[in-house]
């Protein structure tokens, strides 16, 4: 009996985590307020990162590449930890071709209740099309990791 309360404790836990997320909004860098809940329905990749983050530099190339290859599939969104014109600046820069937000404290909650309790970053959040939270991780993903995640998401 005792087991079974622990794994719905964990369920429960899982559960609200992803409903935090597509409950969430945050403004894109017009400051237009974005709600998640509009990309549900298909694979979600949701990256929080920020232009002084040496690894979040290094994955975003990747994640424009893949943004464009696997482009009606999958949605890529980033959550800059930053400042509005430095982080317009760096997506001019690097041509990010998803959908850029912007947050602050708020986007650091929303980063703890996906499983970052450490709040570093870079940190990325996998969704199913079912808006299940299949995998997270903290640091830099790489490309081939996510490449295995993406073909599997879109069999």
């Amino acid at each position: 009996m005792r087991n079974w309360l622990i794994v719905l404790s964990l369920l429960s836990g899982l559960a609200q985590a992803e409903a935090a997320i597509f409950s969430a909004q945050l403004p894109d860098l017009q400051n237009k307020p974005q709600k998640f809940s509009q990309w549900q329905g298909k694979p979600l990749i949701i990256n929080f990162w920020a232009t002084w983050c040496s690894p979040c530099r290094e994955e975003i190339p990747e994640f424009i590449a893949l943004q464009k290859e696997y482009s009606g599939k999958v949605r890529f969104v980033g959550i800059a930890i930053d400042e509005v014109k430095d982080v317009a600046a760096f997506a001019k820069q690097y041509g990010i071709n998803y959908p850029t937000l912007i947050g602050e404290a708020n986007a650091m909650e929303l980063m703890r209740k996906e499983g970052n309790k450490l709040g570093g970053l870079p940190f990325t959040a996998i969704y199913n099309a079912k808006g299940e939270r299949i995998a997270i991780e903290l640091g830099r993903l790489k490309k081939e990791k996510l490449e295995n995640y993406l073909k599997e998401l879109t069999r």
